[in-house]
């Protein structure tokens, strides 16, 4: 007997006879579940939590911060200390700290004789993509040679044929996304550097680009043309968001809090100062075959799908009015307590729910 206990303990280990002496506490059941601010669109109240002298081009949330770029602007990862700003007559792209304004570095011709339009940086910050006048997305990367920052080119990616409008970098997909005034979107891989794929044509230039880095999907806007495509490029919904050719989308967001909470929301920010909540549905639900569209177009907007239909809707679920200008930046906070937009006269909005206003079933 002794030696088989002691052979059992030799292969599985020994467990200890009794663990805890007191009985395992209950579980809470009065935790607090956060609602989807989107999925309670409908509730959503707004409040004016700061304002610029300028065009607010992007909106981020760190340590608890709203931090927020201007025109021509664009805030460095990680810690979001510095920012990146372009556009002067010299043609150059500065460095600068974010709480000071202090010149950290001063970069010249990156695009020769050509004007950076736009700028993306990966998540670590290491990498930086320029967008050109000419056409060209840059890709360099940050090194430092004694105390100074410098760029050093890793290659000039060329496809496109008109000025580069957006850029987006996705470290978590190694994707860079650009869309141009062509009216054409590229992927690029981020590692290789290499051209991947172009997406259909669109009917207007490219205004609005962002990857969701939880689920890869990639957000497009042109004109008044609102998309959701794969990761590897497949268009799994699109909707024209506007009757008014004019209501150009400026802006898209979507949700990336974590992948058990609802990933198929999404935001657009238009021209008029609309801040506009879609939801994405498969076209066999009963909220697809409720909507005004009874069949997936295999063309819309004039831009051609080559025949394929799309397996998804976006449906409209609320229209958010406050804005008086063009709604040119959107954030969704990981932790969904609010949504927060920008207008192109330096208002920020923070969008929130309020604890009595409604009752989550």
């Amino acid at each position: 007997m002794k030696a088989s206990i002691l052979a059992q303990i030799n292969h599985f280990g020994q467990t200890p006879k009794q663990l805890f002496q007191k009985p395992h506490p209950q579980r809470r059941t009065d935790r607090k579940v956060l609602p989807h601010p989107l999925r309670y669109s409908a509730y959503l109240t707004h409040q004016e939590i700061r304002k610029t002298t300028s065009s607010v081009s992007q909106i981020v949330t760190y340590n608890d911060k709203i931090l927020i770029a201007a025109a021509n602007s664009f805030l460095k990862p990680v810690n979001y200390s510095e920012y990146i700003s372009w556009g002067f007559p010299d043609r150059s792209l500065r460095i600068l700290t974010y709480d000071q304004d202090k010149l950290v570095s001063t970069h010249e011709n990156l695009h020769g004789g050509s004007q950076i339009q736009c700028t993306g940086v990966s998540h670590d910050g290491n990498i930086l993509t320029t967008g050109g006048d000419d056409g060209v997305v840059a890709v360099w990367r940050f090194f430092k040679d004694g105390t100074r920052r410098l760029l050093r080119m890793e290659k000039a990616l060329c496809a496109h044929t008109a000025k580069i409008t957006c850029i987006y970098v996705s470290q978590p997909y190694s994707l860079i996304v650009s869309g141009s005034d062509d009216c054409s979107v590229i992927l690029w891989d981020l590692t290789s550097l290499a051209f991947v794929k172009q997406l259909p044509r669109f009917p207007a230039s490219v205004s609005a680009l962002h990857v969701n880095n939880l689920t890869g999907e990639i957000l497009t806007g042109a004109g008044v043309l609102f998309a959701v495509w794969s990761v590897n490029g497949d268009c799994l919904a699109v909707v024209n968001t506007s009757q008014l050719p004019s209501d150009l989308i400026l802006s898209v967001a979507s949700t990336t809090n974590s992948d058990w909470q609802d990933t198929n929301w999404y935001v657009t920010g238009h021209q008029s100062g609309a801040v506009k909540v879609w939801k994405m549905v498969h076209y066999t639900s009963d909220e697809a075959a409720n909507s005004k569209s009874k069949s997936p177009p295999s063309t819309l907007g004039g831009m051609s799908l080559n025949g394929q239909t799309q397996e998804y809707r976006l449906l409209l679920q609320k229209v958010l009015k406050a804005h008086k200008h063009p709604v040119t930046a959107l954030c969704l906070p990981p932790d969904l307590k609010q949504l927060l937009s920008g207008d192109a006269s330096g208002h920020l909005f923070s969008w929130s729910l309020k604890d009595d206003s409604f009752k989550v079933s």
